[in-house]
């Protein structure tokens, strides 16, 4: 099967040798033409500014991470239009409003340029590409600004709804609590108490400055509304405890409302950089120079193949 072969490796090796000058030749034209097509005459370099950030004070909605939440914000339209705007990028990319379907190449072109991606780390890497270092470096910076602000926003949006909600709480508790002490209060005067547990204990130690009569009349008021005055006050005790938890949660939303807090924690910062990024000049004259000497070979291939057969049917 070998000998039948046309293209083994012994014929496939002496092809090579016998067209190596010609071979080398197309390499080199073809890596000097990748040299001189991947310059900045031809394709525009880009420079690349780079930002690894952590997610801090995000609590987790559902069972997504606070990376991936961190993620989806950043990844978020609100905050693309805000880079799209502070930065002109409609006019930085050439897209002219009347181009067809401005907004639609605008993202692509965004979205060619920037790449935001969860790591296995659990951190988030932001990468940008500009022919502006600078404005690449900006650009990180303020998609990290703008992703904090919405999680502020979120976080107030979120601490405002619940402020509300423990506002009405503690109302709703405080009037329950208003009313039972009002309850407490008539219980008392109607029945000409003043502190009913001293008055029961010194009614039963039979330490009431009053004859025998009056002290056995006290008591029987004393036992006779004892239930209903222990369970007012049982149920007070349980209002107030219910009312200073509620409190406690209700200061802890009030001061999270006037809060600065920062949800990115910036591992790595963004530098301009001093180095083009794009086009990777050596990359592409090495695979031009590769991809020549693979299409060459194959055509020189096909080529002595088509000879052999001609002269042997001839």
């Amino acid at each position: 099967m070998e000998q039948e072969s046309e293209f083994n490796t012994g014929s496939l090796y002496s092809l090579a040798i016998k067209w190596r000058w010609h071979l080398i030749a197309i390499a080199i034209i073809s890596g000097l033409a990748a040299a001189v097509f991947s310059s900045a005459s031809f394709i525009e370099p880009k420079f690349k500014s780079t930002a690894v950030v952590y997610p801090v004070n995000i609590v987790p909605y559902s069972n997504e991470s606070a990376t991936e939440q961190l993620l989806q914000i950043f990844q978020s339209a609100d905050v693309k239009s805000k880079i799209i705007e502070k930065f002109d990028l409609a006019n930085h990319y050439a897209i002219g409003e009347n181009s067809k379907e401005p907004n639609s190449k605008l993202i692509l072109e965004f979205n060619d340029n920037v790449a935001i991606n969860k790591t296995e780390f659990e951190s988030v890497n932001i990468e940008i590409l500009d022919k502006d270092p600078v404005k690449a470096c900006g650009m990180v910076n303020e998609i990290i600004n703008e992703t904090n602000l919405k999680l502020r926003q979120l976080q107030r949006e979120k601490s405002q709804e619940m402020y509300a909600m423990y506002a009405k709480q503690l109302e709703i508790q405080k009037n329950e609590i208003d009313t039972l002490k009002s309850q407490l209060r008539k219980l008392r005067l109607d029945n000409n108490f003043i502190d009913i547990g001293s008055q029961a204990r010194e009614v039963t130690r039979g330490m009431v400055n009053a004859k025998g009569g009056e002290a056995e009349r006290l008591a029987g008021k004393i036992q006779e509304v004892g239930a209903e005055y222990t369970s007012l006050n049982v149920r007070l005790d349980a209002a107030l405890a219910y009312f200073n938890k509620i409190k406690g949660t209700y200061d802890d939303i009030t001061g999270d409302l006037n809060k600065e807090l920062t949800y990115t924690n910036v591992v790595t910062k963004p530098l301009v950089a001093d180095t083009k990024s794009y086009p990777m000049r050596w990359v592409i004259v090495v695979w031009s120079m590769l991809a020549s000497l693979f299409l060459g070979f194959i055509i020189i291939s096909i080529s002595e193949g088509k000879k052999k057969n001609f002269r042997q049917s001839h």
